[in-house]
């Protein structure tokens, strides 16, 4: 009975749990994609932010106003989304990395647990 239990253990260990455990971090990975919502962020790239637009008035001194509002409205708004787009890319490095060493230590922790016990009542 109980070397039927540990038998169960380790083909769900090294079959489904790993491929569980593998997909998992592919999700992560992917959902770290879509929390900064990448799609969005490089459609509106140049985009002003918040939508904060000056309507050109009909003197030349509003048109030109207008511009500069404008245009530093632009260049704020690509430099809040630049800042985001390489968050996002640290993220899902970082996410990338630490889910390649649970995969790659994953098959390696019922032998290093067993061996830790083994270790401590020797």
């Amino acid at each position: 009975m109980m070397s039927d239990m540990v038998l169960e253990f380790w083909y769900w260990w090294y079959g489904p749990g790993w491929l569980d455990i593998t997909h998992r971090v592919g999700n992560r990975v992917v959902a770290v994609w879509h929390l900064f919502s990448v799609s969005i962020l490089l459609q509106t790239l140049f985009s002003p932010w918040k939508r904060i637009i000056t309507p050109p008035g009909k003197s030349m001194d509003a048109i030109m106003r207008a511009l500069v509002d404008n245009t530093v409205s632009r260049v704020v708004g690509f430099f809040v989304r630049m800042f985001s787009l390489i968050a996002m890319l640290v993220m899902t490095t970082v996410a990338s990395v630490v889910g390649f060493v649970i995969v790659v230590v994953w098959p390696l922790l019922p032998v290093a647990t067993a061996y830790c016990i083994v270790r401590s009542l020797v």
